[in-house]
């Protein structure tokens, strides 16, 4: 007889129940309808490009598991704690902030915060600056924290320039929480007008080549390549 009360038995009845409801309040979302800024600075074109022609429903989306979700949700819980934690420092935000819109509503992106004015006493950042909040495990703070966001995360360091560029921000602070120990990194990012331009000018072309029924080269011809290997688009592209 199967022991359902077991601890193994208990804990996957009940993860099941908790991902199914997690997987049905997913499906009343309202997809969204853009590329995403947080997407465009993906080291592979064809990736960025399958994206949006998976938000057009013109290929399948294999979508998020219901644990990446849940990962989704640490990352608001810490990023609206972080911001807690530098209001009580002295950091101002800016009370509203204008999303991101270009190329006719096709792209877009939202910040997570404007740093606006620093009270009391002296900001140790020139302000105003755009504010980025990521959290990461021990092994991703500690790369960030040796190696810089750039050398990280060309998505995330992209990514930031892109809200920089549309704002007229000159600069980012971009908080890593680290989710195992709970220390916390702050990074100063300038803004760098060459990366903007160059995401722009990457953004229409995957508009244009999409428009005209062309596939974009990917980023490596190694289909074992890391970036390849995690890739959710990764059958139809080498098919």
């Amino acid at each position: 007889m199967i022991d359902l009360n077991s601890k193994t038995m208990l804990s996957d009845r009940i993860n099941y129940l908790i991902d199914e409801a997690i997987a049905a309040a997913r499906t009343k979302d309202v997809p969204r309808g853009y590329l995403g800024a947080s997407i465009a600075g993906h080291q592979c074109d064809r990736y960025v490009q399958y994206q949006w022609l998976a938000i057009q429903q013109e290929i399948p989306s294999e979508g998020f598991s219901p644990r990446t979700l849940r990962i989704f949700d640490r990352g608001n819980v810490y990023e609206d704690r972080a911001r807690r934690w530098l209001q009580a420092a002295g950091f101002l935000f800016a009370p509203n902030h204008p999303d991101i819109k270009d190329f006719d509503g096709k792209f877009g992106g939202h910040v997570d915060g404007i740093l606006a004015g620093f009270f009391p006493g002296i900001s140790p950042i020139a302000l105003p600056a755009l504010w980025e909040n990521k959290t990461l495990g021990a092994k991703g703070y500690k790369a960030i924290e040796k190696d810089g966001l750039k050398k990280y995360s060309p998505t995330y360091y992209e990514q930031v320039n892109i809200y920089m560029g549309y704002l007229q921000l000159p600069r980012c602070l971009f908080t890593v929480v680290n989710s195992d120990s709970m220390e916390l990194l702050h990074i100063l990012i300038e803004f760098s007008p060459p990366s903007f331009e160059m995401m722009k000018n990457k953004i229409g072309r995957i508009f244009n080549a999409t428009k005209i029924g062309e596939l974009l080269p990917r980023c490596t011809q190694d289909k074992e390549f890391y970036l390849c290997k995690w890739c959710p688009f990764r059958e139809i592209c080498w098919k």
